[in-house]
């Protein structure tokens, strides 16, 4: 990443229900969804390499990718957004029960970050869960200590395409630029040559 291109801010937050996930086949998401206020956010791509020797000579390396991770600062996660993710339910009276029932889902997050020379870096991860947030809380002092939600998630490959992680910054040369307007408003679908990627 160029100079001008590094980032300088982090917001909005979406999430999109994971449908479906078919190898060979398609994956489809609900519309998205607003997470949460965004405070900052950390992706560790775990990545790991190993050296073959052949008669004490190291003649190839061999390199591979692991699970995405991300720890996420958040000021707060809506009930409603809680129980999607965390199979936790609201009762009639609008109150959040947290104890989990099933599942949770598998998810699309995406979120958009400034850069120096004004530009925007969208990014949409296809496929993860989110851990239950962590919370802190600390009694008043003579110095306010505002406490945020933390929340990790661990991403996969999705079976259909093998697809795990898009980005565009609105700056480069050749961006369509109804496809940064349009971000939010769906999970991204890639287009390649020859036709696009079953993916709605």
């Amino acid at each position: 990443m160029s100079a001008d291109k590094m980032t300088v801010g982090f917001k909005n937050i979406y999430y999109a229900l994971m449908q479906d996930d078919v190898r060979e086949g398609a994956t489809t998401y609900g519309t998205p969804k607003r997470f949460a206020g965004a405070m900052q956010a950390t992706l560790n791509q775990n990545p790991s390499s190993q050296t073959v020797y052949v008669d004490d000579v190291p003649v190839a390396t061999v390199t591979s990718v692991g699970v995405l991770e991300m720890e996420l600062g958040v000021d707060n996660i809506t009930k409603e957004a809680a129980a999607e993710l965390f199979a936790y339910r609201i009762d009639d009276n609008g109150v959040l029960l947290e104890a989990t029932r099933g599942k949770s889902p598998y998810i699309a997050l995406g979120f958009e970050s400034e850069s120096i020379d004004g530009g925007k870096l969208m990014n949409w991860i296809y496929k993860g869960k989110l851990t239950v947030p962590s919370q802190e809380f600390q009694t008043k002092g003579e110095s306010v200590e505002i406490k945020s939600q933390s929340v990790t998630a661990q991403f996969v490959n999705r079976l259909s395409d093998g697809e795990r992680k898009v980005s565009v910054h609105s700056n480069d040369e050749g961006i369509n630029a109804e496809v940064i307007l349009d971000w939010f408003e769906k999970v991204y679908v890639p287009v390649l040559t020859g036709g696009t990627t079953p993916t709605v």
